[in-house]
């Protein structure tokens, strides 16, 4: 192509254009039909894009949202943590308060002297000796021999001291022996209280006179001074008599709970053994 007839091809084009550009600007109202088909034809596309924008927007409320109640969601749990701490401590108050209670009412019965509360931390590893390790020792004043027991009755005595902790054999194990009556009794007859090998407790050398009933309590005797007077031991569940033998024995089960061993109290001095007179 000659560089005339380009020259005459770019003013051409030159010219339509000056004549589009005059028709919008000399003739309204076709400009206002393409510039209203260019609106309907983009329509839809907007649409399009405003619901998309919309969706952004909604996500974006729904994850500040979602953050906002895991925040919370976090603070309720510790809230609910601190709450069942608190009710578990005071749970753990309400029976320390009961157990100081049922104490207060043995010491009036029987006139125990100055208690020692300590806690068994260990069981004896061996199934042939009954024992636990509570948490205090000489340096709180513990003695060997010194009576161990709950507010519901006798446990055992120490019987290995160290400097913060002590052995207490159990009045269950089989080398224990301590002596009880019955309470309530007028005949004041003792009788001698072992541990079993099949559990539970049982009281020999009872006079064949003496007149026992299953749910009879047996109590400590203050015979040979190892225990104070009037100590519950606990409960006759069986009796075994012979018509040839000159003594009687009972079956006890212990008032104590030997499983479940947890506040117990070291009787440091024997007060006033007042004793149990009914």
């Amino acid at each position: 192509m000659t560089p005339a007839r380009r020259r005459s091809r770019h003013w051409l084009f030159t010219l339509v254009l000056l004549g589009i550009a005059g028709v919008f600007v000399l003739l309204p109202g076709p400009a206002r039909n393409v510039e209203a088909f260019g609106t309907r034809a983009l329509q839809p596309v907007q649409g399009i894009a405003s619901r998309l924008i919309g969706q952004v927007d909604e996500v974006t409320t729904v994850v500040g949202k979602m953050n906002e109640l895991s925040e919370q969601n976090a603070q309720y749990r510790d809230e609910i943590d601190r709450l069942q701490a608190e009710i578990a401590r005071l749970r753990e108050l309400e029976v320390e308060n009961r157990d100081l209670r049922n104490l207060l009412g043995l010491k009036q019965r029987t006139g125990t002297g100055e208690l020692l509360p300590v806690r068994a931390i260990a069981r004896d590893p061996s199934p042939f000796v009954q024992a636990v390790t509570i948490d205090r020792g000489i340096e709180d004043g513990v003695r060997e021999g010194m009576p161990v027991i709950t507010w519901r009755g006798v446990v055992g005595r120490v019987n290995r001291v160290g400097p913060t902790s002590s052995k207490v054999l159990l009045i269950t194990d089989t080398s224990s022996s301590i002596s009880g009556r019955i309470q309530g009794s007028e005949s004041r007859v003792t009788g001698l209280v072992r541990g079993r090998q099949e559990g539970g407790l049982l009281m020999q050398h009872i006079p064949q006179e003496e007149s026992l009933q299953t749910g009879d309590t047996i109590v400590t005797s203050d015979l040979g001074g190892i225990l104070p007077e009037g100590l519950v031991i606990g409960q006759i569940v069986q009796i075994r008599r012979k018509d040839v033998d000159v003594f009687q024995e009972a079956v006890l089960e212990p008032s104590a709970d030997m499983k479940s061993l947890d506040r117990l109290y070291v009787l440091l001095s024997m007060g006033d053994s007042r004793g149990d007179s009914r």
